[in-house]
């Protein structure tokens, strides 16, 4: 089944894997919720309380991330 990474501490996206959905649920940064389309200046993060993506401007991203460090 195809499933979509994510960071767990970020929640951003990293791309689309193929899992045993057996297994799933005992990985973590991983989730068979799609993404939604996005474009240039965007970035999905996944928020893995409400399990949904949220997509946010590139820049405020990096603040966020920044801000964690």
């Amino acid at each position: 089944m195809k499933a979509y990474q994510f960071n767990e501490d970020t929640g951003l996206y990293e791309g689309e894997i193929f899992a045993d959905s057996a297994t799933l649920a005992y990985v973590g940064g991983v989730t068979t919720v799609a993404p939604p389309e996005y474009g240039a200046g965007q970035v999905p993060v996944f928020d893995s309380m409400a399990q949904r993506w949220e997509l946010l401007p590139t820049a405020l991203a990096r603040q966020l991330l920044l801000g964690r460090g």
